[in-house]
């Protein structure tokens, strides 16, 4: 059996009630469910041979359009399988097998982590609905899930602040995912190793071995590996190299899904992340986001015009964090049923404007589909 905690949930079909009198917050929620779920299944699909990375520089070429349309292809999936283990309808079961197998017909994944980190929800998908799909079906989409993880297990990163960084985890993340979506027991169990020697440089607090400069010393990216120590056990490496909220909820987000798979094995490192997330959100000293960033890539942002980089009293925007309050509150509550989300965090997720394309760390949260 694989190291997962599966989500139990109110799996039962049924009709939700007619009325909003006297519904409890549950039925509210999933009333949600039912109405994006719907929407989502008249939306077209599209799938896209070979994804591009959202974070690119320039944003307004047709192949990142391209790809960043196919992205919510997989976020509406997900919502769209919650859907359909609540009710059973037949429309939503058609769309699960249409998009997977459009998908996995078309696509020939590259391997690199961050044009492919949101196949998240195709590998979920997949483990979760095979039954679905017929002998013939399932060996195309199985023979997607071996290139998938051929070209991951075969991507070679370009450097040491790469590996030591989110792409990392997110590499990480999606071949867990793949093993797990194949299930491959003994692949499964033998990244963990792995992961586990990330953690020590992806949060490097008191980790002598990731270089930082000598008092005095220019920091050298050729020579060192941060430009400073870390001041917390929970500050992430991209947080101090790209000065950056914005990265480390990037890399707190793969590691939140490594720790849902994996039961209470990083249990203390998503807390001490979430700790020093949540300081540095409530502080009373203002944060300037990537003010003293050491990545040249930041300063390409700022000249392709995307405001939110290097940009003059650039601050984070606390939404921005909402995948990561739900996606921790939801890893907690598996861990102890009788956790208590944090209300500010909730109440900042909720009245977020990525909410959008976050229902299903909402509905995973607040009715238990996985």
């Amino acid at each position: 059996m694989l190291n997962f905690i599966e989500t139990s949930g109110a799996l039962a079909a049924g009709q939700l009630t007619s009325t909003n009198v006297g519904l409890s917050f549950h039925n509210v929620q999933r009333k949600r469910l039912e109405k994006y779920g719907k929407q989502y299944i008249a939306t077209d699909h599209q799938p896209v041979q070979n994804l591009l990375s959202e974070g690119q520089a320039d944003t307004s070429s047709g192949a990142v359009k391209k790809s960043r349309r196919g992205f919510q292809d997989t976020r509406r999936l997900l919502v769209i399988s919650q859907w359909y283990r609540y009710s059973l309808d037949t429309a939503a079961r058609d769309k699960i097998r249409r998009v997977l197998l459009d998908w996995t017909s078309l696509n020939i994944p590259d391997g690199n982590p961050i044009n492919e980190t949101h196949f998240e929800g195709f590998l979920k998908a997949i483990r979760l609905h095979r039954d679905l799909f017929s002998t013939s079906e399932n060996a195309i989409l199985n023979a997607w899930l071996t290139k998938v993880r051929n070209a991951a297990e075969g991507f070679t990163f370009p450097g040491r602040a790469t590996r030591y960084g989110n792409w990392y985890t997110h590499h990480l993340k999606k071949l867990l995912l793949c093993y797990y979506a194949q299930e491959d027991t003994a692949a499964f169990n033998a990244l963990l190793p792995a992961i586990d020697a990330h953690t020590l440089v992806n949060f490097p607090y008191g980790n002598a071995a990731v270089i930082v400069p000598a008092v005095g010393v220019p920091f050298n990216q050729s020579v060192h590996d941060i430009p400073r120590a870390a001041n917390h056990p929970g500050e992430s490496i991209d947080y101090i190299r790209r000065d950056s909220l914005h990265y480390h909820v990037y890399d707190v987000e793969p590691w939140l899904e490594i720790a849902i798979l994996t039961g209470n094995r990083y249990e203390t490192l998503m807390d001490n992340a979430w700790a020093f997330l949540k300081d540095k959100l409530f502080s009373a000293t203002k944060h300037y986001e990537f003010a003293a960033s050491t990545d040249p890539f930041d300063a390409e942002r700022w000249l392709a015009s995307r405001p939110e980089y290097l940009a003059p009293n650039a601050m984070f925007i606390p939404g921005h964090a909402s995948r990561v309050a739900l996606a921790y509150s939801h890893f907690k509550r598996l861990l102890n049923p009788a956790y208590q989300p944090e209300s500010r965090m909730i109440t900042i997720a909720s009245r977020s404007e990525r909410l959008t394309t976050d229902w299903y760390y909402w509905f995973r949260l607040f009715l238990g589909y996985a």
